[in-house]
């Protein structure tokens, strides 16, 4: 049963786990380039914001692994 009054819950886009914001700024061209990967993967800003520094953390790990 529905009432007119009844709050639709907010739907969860972060992962399970995902509970510690981080702000960043960013310039006027680095947004636009977020903003065009996004579209083009379909995804939020911040998704997209958290997909590509998941990415550069695991470059960045695999770069300093290798040059030990």
């Amino acid at each position: 049963m529905t009432t007119a009054n009844a709050i639709t819950p907010k739907r969860i886009y972060a992962p399970k786990g995902c509970n510690s914001p981080v702000m960043t700024h960013i310039t006027e061209s680095e947004r636009s380039d977020l903003e065009r990967i996004s579209e083009l993967e379909v995804r939020s800003l911040s998704a997209t914001a958290r997909m590509l520094m998941l990415r550069g953390i695991a470059q960045y790990d695999d770069d300093t692994l290798n040059a030990q």
